[in-house]
């Protein structure tokens, strides 16, 4: 599979390429590690695979989601498509009419925000629950009935803050013209594993904040 060999340099860093190509998103998509390559046997051809896939989709998904930019036709379907919804889902959720959303998607129309800011909550959720190690992290949660005092209000405080988050967040209707909208992973330990050597199989996708070096 063709992989786009642009390079990001991050300061202090580890060189990151662009997946965006790969992964099929709207915009770009550069990874610092988490990626595979070898040589096919019969083939003789280079391949090219992803650790953990559905992890890295899901991370990418809430990445988008909290970036202010407005979405663009392109990127309500390619988080739809992530998501595994079909139009009619989404536009029920929205409750807006399956039309109108399919013009979105096409680019004749746009979301208002209100419709999006749910959209981004929606996607946001269902993508943490898509990723495989929330999934393994939720076997071991325990009941609302079991919870301390102290657990009950930090997931309080979790709740209000993912509402302020989207409800406070202003989504940026323009910006400039030609400058495409770049997003960077890294796959690192989990929080509960103490061994930084962790391998791959024991990582977790993350977005990456560090600044582009010019």
């Amino acid at each position: 599979m063709k992989v786009n060999q642009m390079q990001h340099d991050f300061v202090d860093g580890p060189v990151a390429r662009d997946y965006s190509e790969m992964l099929g998103t709207p915009f770009k998509v550069f990874l610092s590690n988490g990626v595979e390559e070898k040589i096919d046997k019969k083939s003789g051809k280079l391949k090219t695979s992803i650790v953990d896939l559905p992890g890295l989709i899901a991370t990418i998904v809430q990445a988008r989601v909290l970036h202010p930019r407005k979405f663009s036709g392109k990127d309500l379907k390619y988080i739809r498509s992530a998501l595994a919804m079909r139009s009619f889902q989404v536009a029920e959720a929205l409750d807006i009419s399956p039309e109108h959303y399919s013009r979105c998607e096409s680019g004749t129309k746009t979301l208002s925000t209100s419709a999006e800011k749910l959209l981004r909550m929606c996607a946001f959720y269902l993508a943490q629950c898509k990723d495989v190690s929330f999934l393994e992290e939720r076997k071991e949660a325990k009941s609302v009935s079991e919870l301390s005092d102290e657990e009950r209000e930090a997931a309080r405080e979790a709740v209000g803050a993912f509402r302020s988050v989207f409800f406070d967040m202003k989504i940026e209707n323009v910006f400039e013209a030609g400058k495409e909208l770049e997003l960077s992973f890294s796959r690192g330990c989990r929080e509960h594993i103490e061994d930084e050597s962790c391998n791959d199989e024991r990582g977790k996708w993350r977005e990456r904040h560090e600044k582009v070096a010019a």
